[in-house]
């Protein structure tokens, strides 16, 4: 993914739901210490919230392999 799709990437606060650019959280970052440094976090402009920056896709894929593995094993011990 380029620098600038990453920037119009939209994020949803887990805390209160607000959809947001990638570009805005920067926006609230400015006057960090650790924002030179690239912390990891997003900051949600709406409320504050600050979570890790993950990729869903990722992580989606992880889950569905957990619970497919747990399914099969399940349809093996049944038979």
């Amino acid at each position: 993914m380029t620098e600038d799709n990453d920037k119009q990437k939209e994020i949803i606060c887990p805390l209160c739901g607000h959809n947001f650019k990638k570009e805005d959280s920067k926006k609230s970052c400015e006057g960090c210490a650790l924002n030179k440094n690239n912390c990891g976090l997003i900051r949600c402009p709406n409320c504050g919230y600050e979570f890790p920056e993950i990729d869903d896709t990722g992580l989606m894929d992880r889950i569905k392999r957990i619970f497919n593995s747990d399914n099969k094993e399940n349809d093996q011990g049944g038979k």
